[in-house]
Parts: C-alpha cells; structure tokens; sequence
C-alpha cells in the first residue's frame, strides 16, 4: 500500500487487501487449495510487518482512523481464556515452538511471504521441513477431513483473525 494515499484510497485498499485475505481463505479452506498460502503470506505481511518488507498498513490504518486493534489470542496462565491484545502483542507473541525454537507469528509471516510467497530462495530455513513433518487439523478433522502442516495451520489461523478483527473493528460498515 502506497502511504501517501488519502485517507478514502487507504480505507478502501485496506478493505481490499481484506478481502483478498478473506478469498484466499476460501479457497484455500473450502477447496483444499493450498497455492493460495503463498499470496495470502505476502497479503498479511503487507498488513502485519512493522519494518523491512510490508508497510505495517494495520498500525498506519489505526493512526489515521484512531482505531486502536484489539486481537483475540490465548493467555499464558491456566486455566487457558481468550483475552484481547494489541497489535505488537498479537504479532510478537509466540505462535509455536519446534524443535526448542519458539516462532512469532510476525516471523512465520515473514518467512512464508519472504521465502514461499514473494519470491524463491535456494536455502529454506529448517522450519519449513519441520512444518511438513507436523499435520494438524482443521476444525472437525472427522467431518472437515482438512489437514494441513503446520505452517500453514496457524497461517490460516492468522488470517482467519486479522480479516475478523479488521471487518469487524474497522470496516463494519
């Protein structure tokens, strides 16, 4: 997203880039089309990623909008609730950990949208074979039958919150 669009342009790219997000879901939910993983990283990270790659569109969209982003994730006591978060909070926190390496889901976004979505790389970072030893399900694995490594999962995890999140905190109407 250009950042010096007007207010009006950004609400709707930012709706756009939304329900990109929300399409490439579809798809890749209902018709088992993991293809649509890789754009869809690079979408989040256009949205999410506060330096380097991606413009951090949801912090620019909370300061001209004076929304400020509360996220649904997982507390870190017991028993498990949902509380709401920010923005950092949300993108920074640990998402999972493999092989003793603790992942954000900043750096998940980065590293599918970097080396899988945006362009290719000779070397992969070991998480992405790690990734495919690991399968989870989605939903009602007896009745859905939708399984996905694990990188993948919890970017749709990702997904699936930020474009509920955004619709529902912002483009409500």
């Amino acid at each position: 997203m250009k950042s010096r669009l007007s207010n009006d342009e950004f609400f709707v790219e930012m709706g756009e880039s939304i329900k990109n997000i929300d399409d490439f879901l579809g798809e890749i939910i209902k018709n088992k089309l993991t293809a649509r993983i890789k754009p869809m990283s690079v979408e989040l990270r256009k949205l999410l990623n506060p330096g380097g790659q991606g413009n951090f569109a949801l912090q620019r969209a909370q300061e001209r909008f004076g929304v400020k982003f509360n996220f649904p994730d997982r507390s870190k006591t017991l028993p498990r609730t949902v509380i709401q978060v920010s923005l950092d909070e949300y993108i920074n926190r640990m998402i999972f950990a493999i092989a003793g390496r603790p992942v954000t889901r900043i750096e998940l976004v980065k590293l599918m949208a970097n080396e899988r979505g945006a362009h290719t790389d000779e070397w992969v970072d070991v998480l992405h074979r790690q990734s495919r030893g690991v399968i989870l399900p989605l939903g009602n694995p007896a009745r859905d039958k939708l399984f996905f490594e694990q990188n993948h999962y919890y970017l749709i995890e990702i997904g699936r919150t930020v474009v509920g999140v955004v619709s529902s905190q912002l483009l409500k109407n």
